[in-house]
């Protein structure tokens, strides 16, 4: 089983003077062996905007938004 988490949330500012919120997301897969409890153990992380649109992360401070191509920064 595949479950998300919502784990920040970064206000960025884009090229275009925009303002955004990304959204960091841990993804975790549930696994349970026959005599121990499930684990939920943490794999991937995702980015969207919290319009829903894809996000790159590129570094630390910087992402892409991947349908306009546009680097937006961290604020602060």
């Amino acid at each position: 089983m595949r479950m998300r988490k919502e784990i920040n949330r970064y206000r960025c500012i884009g090229d275009s003077g925009r303002e955004y919120t990304v959204i960091e997301y841990q993804n975790f897969t549930r696994y349970q062996t026959l005599n121990n409890p499930p684990q939920d153990v943490p794999t991937t992380l995702e980015w969207f905007l919290s319009d829903s649109r894809d996000v790159n992360f590129i570094d630390d401070n910087t992402f892409q938004i991947l349908d306009t191509d546009e680097f937006i920064r961290k604020i602060g």
